[in-house]
């Protein structure tokens, strides 16, 4: 009895690897079929190339030169990313409503300078997040949305708490670097971020000030430590009892470093935007779309590709219909 239960199941995995097999051989032949079908037409697929180079070559403008692109790193200071990131928002609508006015005036674009597309993103770096006085539940969510593939993928929530950004710019081929410099002159000459670099100046010169003249009162306690010492060493835990130069120092030493911070911060902070790359950053928009005569011909065979495949699908399938 079991011989005979063991026997049963070898033949159905034996009927079940055939059937397999035949229908692997079915799918490489309608393949083969249809690719040689597909090559044998070869008239419809040149007529459609060349009707889609004839159609991308009027639709074409040739008085408007191709696009370029620049990729822009910066570095937004006084925590002003959720204003850049709204300026950049308000630049995508204008450019959508088309409101010329708002480029010449406010951005003070001529009229051969044209901005088509402006985006942004963070640079991820964990250790701004930390810097920061975030609240237990957000860093939470932070690290439940974070991704390891092809980098990481933050939430919406922190993107504009990230120091260095990428500003992707897209513009006509008149333009320049001076382009690009207007438009990061655009987001430093707003009223507020004007303001908001002048307080944080004010407020680096004030605390530099303020740590200079106490470590000029640590030296002077010290000075005086050091020669009363000398003087009056047997009075030396009775009149100096509240002074701790080891503590002074450790004071002293505290504030010197917090100064050079403060010197490094000064540097970087003068804008609200500042540019890091200034090199020659504009480049040609060379991508399929932008090639019209390129464009037209891949998109029409890719549409008669799809389009032989759903017919020779739905003949397969309706004689499959009939025959059941």
């Amino acid at each position: 009895m079991k011989n005979n239960f063991r026997e049963k199941e070898e033949l159905d995995i034996i009927v079940l690897i055939e059937k397999l097999k035949l229908m692997l051989l079915s799918i490489f032949l309608q393949i083969f079929r249809r690719s040689r079908q597909f090559l044998s037409s070869w008239k419809q697929l040149l007529a459609i190339i060349l009707t889609g180079i004839a159609l991308g070559y009027f639709l074409t403008d040739k008085d408007t030169p191709a696009a370029k692109e620049a990729t822009i790193l910066v570095k937004i200071n006084f925590d002003a990313g959720n204003y850049v990131y709204d300026a950049v928002d308000m630049i995508n609508l204008k450019i959508s409503s088309e409101d010329s006015e708002f480029f010449a005036q406010e951005m003070k674009l001529n009229k051969d300078e044209t901005v088509d597309e402006v985006s942004i993103s963070p640079v991820i770096d964990i250790k701004d997040i930390m810097a920061k006085d975030v609240k237990a539940n957000e860093i939470r969510a932070l690290f439940e949305n974070l991704e390891y593939e092809d980098g990481f993928s933050v939430t919406e929530g922190f993107k504009s708490d990230y120091d260095y950004h990428f500003i992707k710019v897209r513009v006509s081929n008149n333009s320049s670097i001076s382009t690009v410099n207007k438009i990061i002159d655009y987001f430093n000459d707003n009223p507020l971020f004007t303001e908001l670099r002048e307080r944080n100046l004010q407020r680096i010169s004030s605390i530099i000030l303020d740590n200079e003249q106490t470590i000029m009162q640590i030296d002077k306690l010290l000075n005086y430590y050091i020669s009363d010492t000398k003087t009056n060493s047997s009075q030396l835990y009775i009149d100096n009892k509240d002074v701790r130069p080891n503590e002074l120092i450790k004071t002293k030493i505290s504030l010197q470093n917090e100064n050079q911070e403060l010197k490094r911060e000064n540097l970087t902070t003068k804008e609200t935007v500042m540019l890091i790359n200034e090199a020659n950053i504009l480049i040609e928009n060379n991508s399929i779309s932008s090639n019209k005569m390129v464009y037209y011909p891949v998109l029409f065979l890719l549409i008669y590709i799809i389009v032989s495949i759903i017919i020779s699908l739905y003949s397969y399938l309706d004689k499959l219909d009939r025959a059941s």
